[in-house]
């Protein structure tokens, strides 16, 4: 790739610009790219760039821990601006010849990918990452097909249904999925996730449960709230876009809206939201802790291919890593002091993703073709 067209990619991509098409071929460049041609680009890096950069950088590249490392600005800066790659990942954006080997990775671990089972009323279950595309079954008047780009969609003939029965849609480790429901509502869950849900909306009310962590986008229908119960609460929708994260394994049920307006209820307690607001609250507990800002991009940064993590500790990395990854996470001792502030992206490959690791700092061993010790 000549470079005037690497500078001019890489400046789209850092305004969001970039189609998927640039985006893959910035990508391709990178996974390819050659030490001369890199430091060819450095040294021609524009002032410009830099001051981009600095508004973008701390979100985008950098994956710290408590002890923080000291990089040489010119060239933090400079590739930062041609290797800021979310789907390839982290800080990548050291010359070859530095990144870390570890001999001990195996080669079975694979980033997540589109793949769930539906299951019918009936109990049977239907495996959606291996079916056809096109219409998958008929549940009264409700037809449920497969399209090409991989989502099931429900069409319901809303005239004439009468009878409604259950589906459950559920996603495993490593997997993710997006849902139109009957209502034109679109669903995306997150690995290790579920949604039950009827063919056909026929009441005064729209009504799911979820468990794992779900993104929706609410069809609006003034005549028919649209309810979300997960545990011991209650999502009543006022609005269009919002996320819940409900893992059994987090220590909070936080509920983030970006559009419209929530209600969250549990107990006696509830808390309306505005759009850039999310509540939190512990699961068995009717008390609700309400943030008046919170970033809503790093809540639905999963839903966008990338892991976004705010001063968060090791455990709680390894958590989101291990539904993905679909791996087990063990710790030899205690889990290891520190933090991690920036983006990854969630394609990486099992070497990219253990070389971020090592580089942060986290020692680990790799047991078996799926298990990941932590070490003190």
């Amino acid at each position: 790739m000549e470079r005037e067209e690497l500078s001019i990619l890489s400046k789209k991509y850092l305004a969001g610009e970039a189609s998927e098409e640039e985006t893959a071929r910035l990508l391709n460049w990178y996974n390819n790219y050659n030490e001369q041609e890199l430091t060819a680009l450095i040294e021609a890096s524009e002032g410009e760039t830099e001051a981009l950069l600095e508004q973008r950088m701390h979100r985008r590249l950098m994956v710290a821990t408590a002890k923080p490392k000291v990089y040489h600005t010119r060239w933090w800066a400079a590739a930062a601006a041609v290797l800021i790659l979310l789907a390839a990942g982290g800080m990548y954006y050291l010359h070859e010849s530095e990144r870390p080997q570890n001999s001990s990775i195996a080669a079975g671990i694979m980033p997540g990918s589109n793949k769930a089972t539906l299951t019918l009323a009936d109990g049977s279950v239907v495996n959606l990452d291996s079916t056809g595309t096109g219409m998958l079954l008929k549940q009264g008047n409700t037809k449920v097909e497969k399209t090409a780009s991989g989502e099931v969609v429900y069409k319901s003939d809303k005239t004439t249904e009468t009878t409604v029965s259950y589906n459950v849609l559920r996603t495993p480790r490593g997997g993710q999925f997006k849902v139109i429901l009957p209502d034109g509502t679109a669903v995306w869950l997150n690995a290790a996730s579920s949604i039950r849900y009827p063919t056909a909306f026929t009441g005064k009310e729209r009504t799911v449960s979820i468990t794992g962590e779900a993104y929706f986008e609410i069809a609006p229908d003034a005549a028919k709230p649209f309810n979300v119960s997960v545990n011991n609460m209650k999502v009543i929708v006022l609005g269009t876009h919002f996320n819940i994260n409900a893992y059994a394994d987090e220590h909070t049920i936080n509920t983030t809206l970006l559009e419209g307006a929530v209600l969250v209820q549990t107990g006696s307690e509830s808390r309306r939201l505005a759009p850039g607001q999310q509540t939190r609250v512990k699961p068995g507990s009717n008390e609700i802790e309400y943030l008046k800002q919170t970033d809503v991009n790093s809540a639905i940064a999963w839903k966008n291919g990338y892991f976004s993590f705010n001063d968060e500790d090791i455990p709680s990395v390894m958590r989101q890593l291990a539904r993905w990854y679909n791996i087990e996470v063990t710790y030899t001792d205690k889990s290891p002091e520190g933090t991690f502030t920036g983006e990854i992206g969630r394609t990486l490959t099992q070497d990219q993703l253990f070389k971020i690791l090592s580089r942060a700092g986290i020692h680990f061993k790799i047991e078996g073709e799926n298990r990941v010790n932590i070490l003190p």
